[in-house]
């Protein structure tokens, strides 16, 4: 009866708890036993065994029935003030999904008599900051039945469990330096994941482990950790852990346009139909970013992208083809449903076509950086160059930017301010006609 009561302790008495279950034994004829009295009293004041799907985060205690799916082997840890303290780790299911359970110290112990295919009724609570896993404060053999599937494999919308993770990375950074708690250097590596199931963020504290692997390479991950971020869930990956090629290609979940709802992060392709154009901004701390809104379509409707950042002075066309992954969807200020491409997006551009391009016109700056611009056709530069300049260069064409070989200033003739005066009121008559 102690079990179920601590479920309730901040509503009733010890005494008053008592005196309901046997009420309820006694109302019963005898039908009831003394646990599920006790389970009717605590849905009496309010507190129901929950499906695993529901356990929030938050201070208030949770119980519920899962079926045993793994079963961790004890393990040592050192607390902040150097005292050694003990963790265990349960997988437990139900139809609903699945959630790490963990029991410390004294409790870690118990795992020896716990064995895969049981039920266990818990009672515990989830981290205040929103970790996928359950501290157990108590829990017990049951013998309520449950059907679950026993499958331990991790995917990304799915990743609590015990198995390895199979994924395509779809980015990957360059290895970065950090400084650990000690004062000691470490390095790291972020990548970009994704499964038939959705992405996820992959930190690697071992840049050894992806040395060799590239954007588009299907792998098996062996030991990720599991942590929270505001962006959803994060795979965290040591020295403990492997990677290695998967025997079979991933294949990674699109969204349709026309089924984004606000809260979903998603992976989109399709085609631009308005590519917009970027704004510049100052950011809270003082810095300079930008913003751009473009319009997407593929074969089930229309989206609004806003892409912020180096994301926003990216080198878009209509009508050409974009992949844009881990983006998280919100209602814009129009009702409609928006999709942000921010800092911890992958946008994936249009392989341009190159060649080899001799070009004369003015440079002029723009919000994609300097411009070369002979009346009829533009390109951006890889290379600052002074504005209001003529010049001619020899280069290397990659879609809608050049990067110049050589560069030569030229004299502008009358003839070619002539010919540049009517090929832009050519282009200004023609403006007014598509009106």
């Amino acid at each position: 009866m102690q079990f179920h009561y601590a479920l309730v302790d901040d509503l009733i008495s010890r005494d008053e708890f008592e005196r309901r279950v046997q009420e309820r034994i006694d109302g019963s004829g005898g039908l009831l036993d003394e646990d599920a009295a006790a389970l009717l009293v605590v849905g009496d004041c309010g507190r129901q065994h929950l499906q695993v799907r529901d356990l929030g985060p938050g201070p208030t205690l949770l119980s519920f029935f899962g079926r045993v799916l793994s079963v961790g082997e004890p393990t040592t840890f050192a607390r902040q003030d150097g005292e050694e303290g003990r963790r265990a780790s349960l997988l437990l299911g139900d139809a609903t999904g699945r959630v790490e359970v963990v029991l410390w110290d004294d409790q870690a112990e118990a795992v020896a008599e716990i064995e895969v295919g049981e039920v266990l009724e818990v009672i515990g609570r989830r981290s205040q900051r929103g970790g996928p896993s359950l501290s157990a404060l108590a829990l017990r053999k049951s013998r309520v039945s449950i059907e679950c599937p026993m499958e331990t494999e991790r995917r990304c919308a799915d990743p609590v469990g015990t198995g390895d993770l199979t994924v395509r990375i779809l980015a990957i950074d360059e290895p970065k330096g950090f400084t650990r708690r000690d004062g000691s250097e470490g390095m790291r590596t972020s990548a970009l994941v994704g499964d038939a199931t959705g992405t996820a963020r992959l930190v690697c504290w071992e840049p050894a482990l992806l040395q060799g692997y590239c954007a588009g390479a299907s792998v098996r991950i062996g030991g990720a950790r599991t942590t929270s971020r505001g962006r959803g869930v994060e795979f965290s990956l040591d020295e403990k852990g492997t990677v290695a090629p998967a025997d079979e290609a991933v294949e990674v979940r699109f969204a349709a346009a026309a089924g984004v709802k606000a809260g979903d992060t998603v992976s989109l392709r399709g085609r631009i139909v308005d590519p917009g154009r970027p704004r510049g901004f100052t950011t809270r701390d003082g810095g300079r970013s930008w913003v751009r809104n473009l319009d997407m379509a593929d074969d089930s409707g229309t989206i609004r992208l806003v892409l912020w950042g180096e994301h926003a002075l990216a080198a878009l066309a209509a009508d050409e083809e974009i992949t844009v992954y881990h983006a998280l969807a919100k209602e814009g200020r129009s009702g409609a449903i928006e999709v942000s491409v921010g800092a911890g997006s992958h946008l994936v551009l249009p392989q341009p076509d190159c060649s080899d391009i001799s070009f004369e016109g003015t440079i002029v700056p723009s919000a994609l950086g300097p411009t070369i611009d002979n009346g009829t056709e533009a390109f951006i530069l890889a290379r600052d160059l002074l504005p209001g300049s003529e010049v001619r260069l020899e280069g290397r064409r990659s879609g809608t930017q050049i990067t110049p070989y050589t560069i030569e200033t030229v004299e502008i003739s009358r003839e070619f301010l002539e010919w540049r005066l009517e090929a832009l009121l050519q282009r200004l008559e023609h403006a007014e006609n598509s009106f």
